[in-house]
Formats: C-alpha cells, structure tokens, sequence
C-alpha cells in the first residue's frame, strides 16, 4: 500500500473514533476529530480536491473552536 491510502485510512478511521467519544461526551473526540480532518485536508490537496480540502481545512478549525468553547466552559 503507499503511504497516501494508509493516511487516507488513518484519517478516517480517526474521523470515526472521533465521533464515537463525542457520542461519549469525552473532550478527546476534539483532538481524535482535528487529527483526522488534518489528514483528511493533506490528502485532498495531494489528490487535487481543493473544495474538499478547503472544507476538511474549515472542519478542523471548528474541532479547536470547539475545543477551547469545552475548555472555558468547564474552568466556569
């Protein structure tokens, strides 16, 4: 296999475990999910799908917003 199918594999699976420990309200589905979409974004540029990439990009902006919207709620 190259290396682009194993990360394309890695990424969603880590996708996958992300939404799984959301569903367990755990704060590690943000790292799990941004690691993932970071993937994700790496191989839709390498593969030319700017669109995508641009959207995985967006997506994972949203998992350290989201991240640090947990982080503050939980200090208060």
């Amino acid at each position: 296999m190259t290396l682009k199918i194993i990360i394309e594999i890695a990424s969603a699976a880590l996708i996958l475990w992300g939404f799984e420990l959301f569903n367990r309200k755990s704060i590690r589905g943000f790292y799990v999910m941004g690691v993932g979409q970071f993937f994700a974004t790496l191989i839709c540029a390498y593969a030319a799908l700017w669109f995508l990439a641009f959207m995985h990009f967006v997506n994972v902006l949203m998992q350290i917003r989201g991240w640090m919207k947990w982080k503050n709620s939980v200090k208060t």
